[in-house]
């Protein structure tokens, strides 16, 4: 191939600073709209790809993007980082160990979610033309396969709507990132089971037990004697070098790569050693919020754009855009998904107001999409016209995803709630040193208001804590439970001497604690106080007015200030 010049090295570098910074600038407008940013990325591939600038002014777009072997791959280099760091990152995010311990609801809704989008899409991608194979003899390996990309749902694309939304720390927003992470793992899984198979050319039996054996036995091994090895890493570091010398961030890289040669060693694909990595990291007892934001911000502000945007700049999208293709994707995938979702949750008997919304949190496509549709594409199993559908699939169920939830969480929201406010006495908790012991002190507290269900809040609300840290940032925590005895929504407020570590994203103490207790069959009205509090909590001056709050009476009439536009609440004292 020869050596890199330095006419190769300056192309390179004009190629990545025209990518990157145009992926910025237009994923800043895209997330202005509260659109997803990955959209704007492969917006950018088309614009200077061959779609437009190639049709446009062909001299401009050869003269930067030279058809050069040794040009292509300095640039795809970097986007195959950007692919191994997107798996590594979202593995990070993954707390297997929290979700296993709630797993029932979950798997269910997970089980559904995996299983009938599979059977529902297999026949309608198995009647496709033949014009859309790249070998019609592989049809119900190539019909499997497109069908186990319908199961999956954009786990990040579902958080941010969620987080929008001011639900993300309700019981549903938990029970819906909870069967998405499942889905993740399962998924994956079998995808890398699928595509061996067909590298492999045949079902052969031998071969087919052969691949899932290692993918299963690498998948165990790393979740076991793996993952306590690299959590005695992660401890060596943390401990006796320090946790700001950013050795943790170079070991969580290390170990994807180590976990990515493993995998293709064995013959399954590097980009599932990735993702398994990621979540044996983040089970790491000092794996924190801040080890966890530093790699997203490097994997997100650098090499993800770089690598959507390559997948734009050499697909000619205009020419491979297929409006039957894409509507049959878009369509069948969405129904799918929620079909397969809505019925998972009433087999896991979630409230009926939850329903819709739970189902419609699976329908968006998103990154995982594109990344797998990019590995069936890269090993010949799928056509440009296909991978190009699935790529507008994924950007279509997106766009409809966020409009759709704010209507359905609208209409759940349109409840009468009876809710009552309450301050802890004295209002200043001045024993409490950690979590625990100030969740103890405010259960104490309402369990003398309420001695019917005393014990029942106490456990409710340290479960609900052990499944997902209710902080939400700027110092303020809300714990939540739903209660079996109680007929209307219960708000305490109380504030604490000492600085409380609370497991917050923006790894700031606690000091300020609104604590929620609301009717077990009504999980609407969770919802609606989650959403109410948090949005005006996000709001500075309301923040500042509970700060200077010195005295009961102050507090009260912040809450009621609050609640004020929420028409449907009655409020009492």
């Amino acid at each position: 191939m020869g050596p890199i010049s330095e006419h190769h090295l300056m192309l390179f570098l004009l190629q990545f600073a025209l990518l990157l910074g145009a992926c910025k600038l237009l994923g800043y407008v895209f997330h202005r709209f509260n659109q997803s940013t990955v959209t704007a990325e492969i917006l950018v591939g088309i614009i200077f790809g061959p779609a437009i600038l190639g049709r446009l002014a062909p001299a401009v777009y050869n003269g930067i993007f030279p058809d050069n072997q040794i040009q292509r791959s300095m640039l795809e280099t970097v986007a195959w980082f950007g692919n191994f760091f997107l798996l590594l990152e979202t593995g990070l995010e993954v707390n297997f160990s929290r979700i296993w311990a709630q797993k029932g609801d979950a798997v269910k809704l997970s089980f559904a979610d995996l299983l009938l989008p599979v059977l529902i899409s297999f026949v309608p991608i198995y009647l496709l033309p033949d014009r859309y194979l790249v070998n019609p003899e592989q049809r119900i390996i190539f019909a499997l396969f497109i069908a186990s990309i319908m199961t999956i749902s954009a786990l990040s694309i579902s958080i941010r709507g969620l987080r929008d939304l001011n639900i993300l720390k309700s019981d549903l927003g938990f029970l819906v990132i909870s069967a998405l992470t499942l889905n993740d793992i399962v998924g994956w899984v079998l995808f890398v089971i699928l595509l061996g198979i067909f590298e492999y050319g045949s079902f052969e039996l031998s071969y087919v037990a052969k691949l899932i054996s290692l993918t299963l036995l690498f998948t165990l091994l790393s979740m076991t004697l793996l993952r306590k090895w690299v959590d005695r890493g992660m401890s060596f570091i943390h401990v006796k070098i320090g946790k700001e010398t950013g050795y943790k961030t170079t070991f969580m890289v290390l170990i994807g790569m180590i976990f990515g040669a493993i995998t293709l060693k064995i013959g399954i694909h590097s980009l599932f050693g990735f993702f398994i990595a990621g979540i044996v990291l983040g089970e790491a007892r000092h794996a924190s919020e801040k080890d966890r934001y530093v790699v997203n911000r490097m994997v997100n502000s650098i090499f993800v754009p770089i690598f959507f945007a390559n997948i734009g700049l050499h697909l000619n999208f205009v020419e491979n855009f297929d409006l039957l293709l894409v509507s049959v994707m878009t369509g069948v995938g969405i129904f799918a998904r929620f079909t397969g979702a809505y019925l998972g949750a009433k087999w896991a008997k979630q409230d009926k107001d939850s329903l819709s919304t739970i189902a419609i949190c699976h329908t968006p496509g998103g990154e995982m999409h594109i990344v797998v549709g990019m590995l069936a594409y890269s090993s010949g199993l799928i056509s440009s016209k296909v991978f190009v559908s699935i790529i507008a699939s994924a950007i279509l169920s997106t766009i409809f995803f966020g409009p759709w939830l704010s209507k359905a969480v609208a209409k759940m929201q349109k409840l009468k709630l009876r809710i009552l406010f309450r301050v802890a006495p004295g209002m200043i908790d001045e024993r409490s040193h950690t979590r625990e012991e100030a969740l103890m002190y405010l259960t104490d507290i309402i369990a003398r208001d309420m001695p019917h269900i005393g014990d029942t809040i106490k456990t409710a609300v340290n479960e609900r804590e052990g499944r997902m840290s209710t902080a939400i940032g700027k110092e303020i925590a809300i714990p939540h439970a739903r209660l079996e005895g109680i007929d209307r929504a219960y708000l305490y407020f109380m504030k604490t001497k000492y600085a409380l570590e609370w497991e917050s994203i923006d790894e700031l103490p606690v000091h300020d604690i609104f604590m929620i207790l609301t009717p077990a069959d009504k999980p609407a009205l969770q919802i609606r106080i989650l959403s109410v509090l948090a949005k005006q909590l996000a709001n500075p001056l309301v923040r500042e007015r509970l700060q200077d709050s010195n005295s009961p009476e102050q507090v009260m009439n912040l809450l009621e200030d609050s609640f004020i536009s929420c028409k449907e609440c009655l409020i009492e004292r």
